[in-house]
């Protein structure tokens, strides 16, 4: 009889849970796993979306806050066009020159004098307010009365 440290016993047990390890690899791996599978879709699976419904897509509008000499102001940019400027209290840890932009639910400081700055801050309010803005319906505020007195009567 073997003892327990025989190899003769090690090679028995590999060789028994040797199919179903690899049968485990092959269902994580899923379809990719299989030779000639095609590779995963370069847009990050937004093919995969319903035919006739678009995939979903990143907004293209951005909002900025920048700090220039003569304060901060606080605008967006879709494409080639720019928002009006507003002008803001400034955030103490932003210098001139340097900018904060929302990304999605973060805010990312920018510096073109020091890229050693352009890390993730806190969102100062007013930007966070501008987007939240702007994503709002026009009539999102009011009462569903229409703000009459005798409930739209």
């Amino acid at each position: 009889m073997p003892s327990r440290t025989s190899p003769r016993r090690g090679i028995g047990f590999v060789a028994r849970a040797l199919p179903a390890l690899l049968a485990g690899v092959a269902a994580c791996q899923g379809d990719a796993g299989r030779e000639g599978a095609a590779a995963p879709a370069p847009d990050g699976g937004a093919a995969l979306a319903a035919e006739g419904t678009p995939a979903p897509r990143r907004p293209t509008r951005q909002y900025h806050l920048r700090r220039t000499d003569d304060g901060c102001e606080l605008f967006w940019i879709d494409g080639d066009l720019v928002s009006a400027s507003r002008t803001i209290v400034c955030p103490p840890d932003l210098e001139v020159g340097e900018r904060v932009r929302l990304t999605g639910k973060t805010c990312m400081r920018e510096s073109a004098q020091t890229p050693g700055r352009a890390v993730p801050v806190v969102c100062p309010l007013p930007l966070m307010e501008l987007e939240k803005e702007d994503r709002a319906p026009p009539d999102a505020g009011a009462p569903p009365d229409g703000g009459k007195p005798d409930g739209g009567r």
